[in-house]
């Protein structure tokens, strides 16, 4: 027993002797502690495998941004009330609707239009001369004479599906309904030209107008409104998701379209105006038999019915 003490003291020496030689330089590394008696010469040091930790975190990075709802090292923080409510990220911003000059000013004018035309008295408001007035039209929306509004009731199975496209509202209760708006086109839109893309190209920037102006008509009179992009198929207000509905999607057979496979394409077919049509959905949470919905669809469309 001593021959191994001896043997493992002067194993052990020559380390301890190399430390106390180094003691000036720093030993302490992740891991190591000093247990120097109190009063001796010689510095001793042991290393923990436990107390081997690094900061900051070696995931993380020198310059990684640290999340500050964990600030103290090891990723934890104090939590004195017991939940988690701190650490739920806020809901995100609803989307705001960016609109360019003319937009603006068109919007600016209809409303004007609706203020003077169903407003009594609103002449001598408006107006310096109100007998300027006279004689005077608001010039009518892009592509009306050749536009068949239509509103319905939303089946049942296109609900699920605005369900999904519209998540921040309700739509399992109450009225909701659809109000398709269709423009003859000069051109077969089955086919393809420069001349059909030139046209396509007019009617998306005529429908996007038109469903603006009839959904602030409906949002006016208290009601909710929005309506599908007919560039994205998403909608236009509303945040989008991954749910879209294109004029060419199957399930415009449920508004009363007919959907042609070409085996290249799909095309749309309207009940009068068959391919030459261009069509764009509103969607409102008025009834379809509602005096708001009625009155839009007989401003716009008096000629089909």
């Amino acid at each position: 027993m001593q021959a191994m003490a001896g043997r493992m003291t002067k194993h052990c020496w020559p380390r301890v002797k190399a430390i106390t030689q180094n003691s000036s330089r720093t030993c302490m590394g992740s891991g190591w502690r000093n247990d120097t008696p109190k009063g001796s010469s010689t510095e001793v040091f042991t290393y923990s495998p436990e107390l081997n930790i690094s900061w900051p975190e070696t995931k993380l990075g020198v310059f990684a941004k640290k999340d500050k709802n964990f600030s103290l090292p090891g990723d934890i923080c104090p939590n004195p009330t017991g939940t988690l409510d701190l650490l739920c990220d806020p809901p995100p911003s609803s989307k705001v609707d960016i609109t360019s000059v003319k937009e603006s000013q068109v919007h600016a004018l209809y409303n004007a239009n609706d203020f003077i035309r169903y407003t009594p008295g609103s002449g001598p408001e408006v107006f310096v001369d109100p007998d300027s007035w006279e004689g005077t039209e608001f010039p009518p929306l892009p592509s009306l004479d050749n536009m068949d509004l239509e509103a319905q009731t939303c089946p049942t199975l296109l609900r699920k599906e605005f369900n999904l496209m519209f998540p921040d509202k309700d739509l399992d209760r109450g009225p909701l309904s659809v109000i398709t708006m269709t423009i003859m086109t000069e051109h077969d839109m089955s086919t393809w030209s420069e001349e059909v893309e030139a046209e396509r190209e007019k009617l998306t920037e005529h429908t996007v107008i038109n469903c603006k102006e009839l959904c602030g008509r409906l949002r006016d009179d208290g009601y909710w409104a929005d309506f599908i992009d007919p560039c994205s198929g998403t909608p236009h207000f509303a945040p989008h998701t991954n749910t879209t509905l294109f004029e060419t999607n199957e399930r415009m057979k449920l508004l009363g379209f007919n959907i042609d496979d070409l085996g290249c394409c799909k095309v749309i077919s309207h009940k009068r105006f068959n391919r030459h049509c261009f069509v764009g959905v509103i969607v409102t949470d008025a009834a379809a038999g509602s005096d708001s919905v009625e009155n839009i669809v007989n401003d716009i469309s008096p000629y089909f019915y």
